[in-house]
């Protein structure tokens, strides 16, 4: 049953869902928009008791283009029989996820039982404005991957105190992955931002295309295994080479040039559950 809220709040929150940045979503049924928000907005009166909670983007939102594609969370769910309480929207960003203190709202509605919140993000906090990088990529990036860092600082510690005065008992262990390579070649079905028709437009040339989806991805997950020995709490998963690379993945693998297919996202979860069993001593 879903919660009672202002109906300018629901508005705006179902239009957060459908019209995000990376991923358009198609019409959808009668009846589904409670699913929806329970599921991807994490509004919802669930049985608590779920030991996973998840924040991410369209790496792990429910729907996302057309068709119907299975995403991570959906792997790990109906393959892997994780069961998880979660806020993934196609679009998130890192620091609206901070902002909106989105990570609060997952851990009070996954319940005392809550161990692991899993993060798949970064992602569009990276490549979105991308003509800003035009001149100046490796200042640009460095600023962005210091942005970053301290956003993801500041999530994984403010939520493990409200977890702690929620609940009670130990610190979440929070686990982000990294992704895996895009293809920048790979025709784009839902306005991507990195394919390499849209990146030329945007000022970058032919060969800048190559270096920028393949070296800011590396940086990025370097990064992320940097902020695992500031951060005790932290794990990190390396995705990298499953669909191919470096530096692209390919092309039967890819639903556009930065999104996997359902086959794709079959062969990422299997390499991510091995990682996550051995953090979560093969919790589900």
């Amino acid at each position: 049953m879903i919660k009672k809220i202002k109906p300018y709040l629901l508005a705006l929150l179902v239009t957060s869902i459908l019209c995000n940045c990376d991923s358009k979503k198609p019409t959808l049924p009668k009846g589904f928009i409670e699913q929806l928000l329970c599921y991807s907005g994490s509004i919802c009166e669930n049985e608590k008791g779920t030991r996973f909670g998840m924040i991410g983007d369209s790496w792990t939102d429910l729907i996302f283009g057309q068709p119907l594609i299975l995403t991570l969370r959906k792997q790990l769910e109906q393959n892997h029989n994780y069961r998880i309480t979660g806020a993934t929207i196609g679009g998130e960003r890192l620091d609206r996820v901070v902002a909106q203190n989105i990570h609060v709202r997952v851990i009070d509605e996954a319940g005392p039982d809550l161990r692991y919140m899993l993060i798949s993000l970064g992602g569009n906090d990276l490549q979105g404005n991308a003509e800003n990088y035009v001149g100046d990529i490796e200042g640009e990036k460095n600023k962005r991957l210091a942005t970053l860092e301290a956003n993801l600082l500041k999530l994984v510690r403010e939520g493990n105190a409200y977890k702690i005065q929620k609940w009670g008992g130990a610190p979440l262990l929070w686990i982000i992955n990294g992704y895996d390579y895009s293809n920048p070649d790979v025709p784009s079905q839902s306005g991507s931002v990195s394919c390499r028709p849209t990146l030329i437009g945007k000022g970058f040339s032919d060969s800048e295309v190559t270096a920028f989806t393949s070296q800011v991805l590396d940086d990025f997950n370097e990064k992320l295994r940097q902020i695992t020995y500031i951060e005790p709490q932290l794990r990190y998963i390396d995705l990298r080479g499953t669909l191919g690379g470096p530096s692209v993945s390919r092309e039967d693998y890819m639903y556009d040039c930065i999104h996997p297919n359902t086959v794709g996202f079959e062969l990422l979860a299997q390499k991510y559950v091995q990682a996550l069993e051995g953090y979560t001593s093969y919790e589900r």
